[in-house]
């Protein structure tokens, strides 16, 4: 059984590499999380509507097939407004970095920074 305490944490990401990549970093902070995964935004929404309760944190890349991620978050926060969120891409061009912040989302660059990671996961950015 799931801690409870446990921060559910959310990766979104059409690569399963990068998916891995991002979970392994993750558990490096050493913070007791429960993590749930998705390969795109229909699954990711699957996955969260199978769950009990809401995702604490969502991290979303952005360029995936389908709907994208931006279009993914808005839809995630409409149902779930206090999950906190963040763009985690490789896209990394101002106007995107514009769009994610105009809809509340913390915008995350590929190669990820573990200390920024850190810092947005702990909530202290």
């Amino acid at each position: 059984m799931a801690n409870e305490a446990a921060l559910r944490v959310l990766v979104v990401d059409d690569s399963r590499i990068a998916r891995l990549t991002l979970m392994r970093i993750l558990q490096s902070l050493s913070i007791d999380m429960e993590m749930l995964q998705a390969s795109s935004a229909d699954e990711a929404e699957a996955v969260l509507a199978g769950e009990s309760k809401p995702a604490d944190v969502a991290l979303i890349d952005f360029n995936m097939p389908g709907r994208d991620g931006l279009e993914l978050a808005e839809a995630l926060k409409a149902k779930y407004p206090d999950t906190r969120m963040a763009l985690v891409t490789a896209n990394i061009q101002d106007a995107l970095a514009a769009r994610a912040r105009s809809i509340g989302l913390a915008f995350l660059p590929k190669p990820i920074n573990v200390d920024q990671l850190g810092l947005f996961i702990r909530g202290e950015a």
